[in-house]
This record gives structure tokens, sequence and C-alpha cells, in this order.
């Protein structure tokens, strides 16, 4: 090889390794970014903590109250008229489901809250505790849906589901497990999102969400029916910082631990099915005899 050809081959070798270059300052980048809103949001979490215990504590006194006051009505509905008794029923019957709605509902968000802080802790073991597995999909689902349209208000999606009622708790690592699905969903609102854009008005985007009882394993699936992923590109999901995102807008690391996640914390399996501009499936296997 002459001189010139050396030289051209020593600039394209340049001009490759400042391409890696500058991809590593983008993913270093972003993860100081993600660091910042992971302190920002713990902030945040642990001020929201304390109006939710006062919430959910008062809302509990409220019940007890509000039987109280039924049981002094019970004792006085004989001297009240008819129609009297019939207005304080209603009311009392609205305002205990109200309570009741307040109280799931606020008991749904400091779940929410509790899980989100304990991720944000350095953990040296995952920590296995017995989880409803619907509750746990459909809440973490529709919470990076809201994440995703935080960003996008313009935004939406319609989720089908179809739980496996009989399904009991198992025990899994509540926060790793919530971590995967979040990341599946973020996935699947990013393929939605690149499918609207060529789509417009014709295309509906939908995420579906399923559990199944198997033999000795819970099976979750979440599907979307977005832009579909190439098989040549399915074969590399799960090899860390692989992404398909431009530049700057993932680290190419979620599927890699989703992946970490399912098959060595959890001893699962973790699949992937899709068709171009049609779905893209995932579907998780956990077995029930984990510890």
């Amino acid at each position: 090889m002459d001189q010139p050809d050396k030289i051209t081959e020593t600039e394209e070798q340049l001009v490759l390794l400042k391409a890696e270059l500058e991809d590593i300052k983008l993913k270093f980048i972003e993860s100081d970014k993600l660091a910042f809103i992971g302190r920002l949001t713990a902030g945040i979490m642990h001020e929201i903590k304390n109006p939710l215990n006062f919430i959910n504590n008062f809302t509990k006194q409220s019940q007890n109250l509000n039987a109280e006051i039924s049981e002094i009505l019970d004792g006085l509905s004989d001297k009240l008229d008819e129609d009297t008794l019939a207005d304080l029923n209603d009311a009392r019957s609205m305002l205990a489901g109200n309570l009741s709605r307040i109280l799931e509902n606020g008991e749904r968000a400091q779940r929410i809250v509790f899980s989100m802080l304990a991720q944000m802790r350095d953990k040296q073991e995952t920590v296995f505790e017995l989880t409803d597995v619907n509750n746990l999909l459909d809440e973490f689902a529709k919470l990076a849906y809201q994440g995703v349209r935080g960003n996008d208000k313009e935004f939406n999606l319609t989720f089908k589901t179809d739980y496996d009622l009989t399904l009991v708790p198992i025990n899994l690592g509540l926060q790793e497990i919530s971590r995967v699905i979040i990341n599946l969903v973020n996935n699947a609102c990013y393929a939605l999102n690149e499918k609207k854009k060529t789509h417009k008005e014709s295309f509906s985007p939908e995420i579906f969400l399923a559990t199944k009882k198997l033999d000795d394993f819970v099976e979750i699936r979440i599907r979307d029916n977005g832009s579909g992923i190439p098989q040549t590109v399915i074969d590399k999901l799960f090899t860390p910082f692989f992404s398909t995102k431009p530049k700057g807008q993932g680290t190419g690391l979620g599927l890699s631990l989703s992946h970490d996640i399912i098959t060595n914390i959890h001893k699962g399996k973790i699949e992937i099915s899709s068709k171009e501009n049609e779905y893209t499936e995932f579907k998780i296997l956990i077995p029930t005899n984990l510890s």
C-alpha cells in the first residue's frame, strides 16, 4: 500500500473515531440529563408523599364519621318524614361512594410514588414480594403513557386489555418489573408516534395489555399497532447501546436492561414478534415459583 492510500485509510479511521466519540458524548449527556431528572423527580415524589398520606388518612377518618352518621340516622328514622329520610340516605350513600373512590385513587397514587422512590434508591439485590401482576401492568403502563403525554399533549392512544382475573399475587421484583413495563410502553409510544406522522388521521394508535396464567408461569403481553420492527433489527434489540432512535433520544440500554431483569433476575423469558407497519409484541414469561 503506497503512502496516499495509507493517508486516506487513516483519515477514514479518524472520521469513524470522531463519529464514535460524538456518539459517546451524546450518551453521556443523555445520562447526565437522566440523572438530573431522577434527582428532581425524587424530590418531587418526597414532597407528594406527605399530602397523599394526609388525603388517605383523612379519607379513612371521614369514612368512619360517615358510618357513625349513618348509625345516628338509622336511630332517628322513625322521627323523620319519608322524603327527608330518602334525601339523607341518598346523600350518605353518595358520600360513601365518593370517599371510597378518593381512597382508591389516593392509595393507587401512593403505591406509584413509593414504587418510584424505591427505584431511585441504590440497591444491591432484588427484593421479591407478592405482587398483583394485573394491577402492576395496568398502573405502570398508564404511568408511562402519561409521561409521554407530558412531553407531547397531542399524542393520544387507546388501551385495550385482557387481564386474567384468576391470577393470584406472585413473588417478583416489583421495582424491576415495573421498570421493564415502563420501558416497553415508552418504546411502543415512540413507534405509535412515528407511524402517526405518516398515516395522519387514518391511524388510531393502540396498546394491548394482557396477562395469562400458564402452568408454571405468568404471561405478560404488551402489543402496539405501530411501525413494527424489521427482523434484522429484532436480532440486535437486546444488545447494549443499540438503539433505533435518533442520536440523543435514547441510550440504547432500556431493552438490554429489561432482558437482564427478565432472564437473569427472574429466570424468565422475553420474546419479540413484529411485522413492519403492523405491530410489535413483547411477551414476557415469569416463573410463579420465585422466592
